[in-house]
């Protein structure tokens, strides 16, 4: 094999997983530590773990909480780099003071630690990750917000604005509209009734959307989280995961 054979192998060889909701809480961000994902003792700094939303370690004031500050520090300080596609509970004020830089073909809000970086997904964004083309569409509608206060504990930037909603059809439409992976937190609201009872999910303005971009595309597999459950459906075209370790996209 020449150098240049050798070089293509090695670029393709770089690896893509995702994982489901940590909600800001150790025992969900567990499934990320060194027993339960087994595989990340051969990955670099070039391989990706993308988390599908409700990450939840980015609540308080940076650098004012240390449970956070020691858990964003470990994650950033992992052998790969970790993405977060946004879920519904994320404080999105803090997120989006965050500095924006390119990433894998399009922009990115980058979070600086010590020991390495976090970035949080675009949404309504493709990227190019590892020679693979990802959608990803973040947000979805807390369910419980009536429980919650307003840029406390919820914030309305869960909910996909008009604006974003039209920058993301724009760039499907300038786009081929094949995709490897389509990556997001809540699913297509026709698929909502096989993860969840709740009616409140099926009437999710962002659940909504997301039919209508599954009717305009072609994709691989369809990654979320949001439900709380391991289950895949439709010969496992779309998943959803929460206590699985990472899963590896292929």
């Amino acid at each position: 094999m020449n150098n240049q054979s050798k070089l293509k192998v090695e670029k393709m060889s770089h690896k893509i997983f995702v994982c489901g909701d940590t909600h800001g809480l150790p025992y969900d961000t567990e499934k990320l530590n060194s027993r339960n994902f087994l595989e990340q003792k051969n990955l670099t700094k070039d391989d990706v773990v993308i988390q599908l939303g409700d990450f939840g370690w980015v609540w308080h004031p940076i650098g004012t909480n240390k449970e956070q500050e020691y858990w964003l520090d470990w994650l950033a300080g992992k052998k790969y780099t970790l993405a977060v596609v946004l879920g519904n509970h994320e404080n999105y004020t803090i997120i989006e003071t965050l500095p924006t830089t390119m990433k894998w073909n399009n922009e990115v809000k980058v979070l600086e630690r010590k020991n390495g970086s976090i970035y949080f997904l675009k949404r309504g964004a493709i990227y190019s990750i590892n020679n693979k083309e990802i959608l990803t569409i973040g947000g979805a509608i807390s369910t419980d917000k009536s429980q919650r206060a307003i840029d406390i504990s919820w914030w309305a930037q869960e909910e996909l604005s008009s604006t974003e909603r039209e920058a993301c059809l724009n760039e499907i439409s300038l786009s081929n509209k094949v995709f490897d992976y389509v990556l997001t937190h809540t699913c297509p609201s026709r698929l909502v009734e096989n993860f969840s009872k709740d009616p409140l999910r099926v009437q999710d303005s962002v659940a909504q959307f997301l039919d209508h971009v599954d009717e305009q595309i072609e994709f691989k597999q369809w990654h979320f989280g949001h439900f709380h459950k391991d289950k895949s459906i439709h010969n496992e075209k779309y998943r959803c995961h929460y206590n699985n370790a990472p899963f590896e996209l292929i």
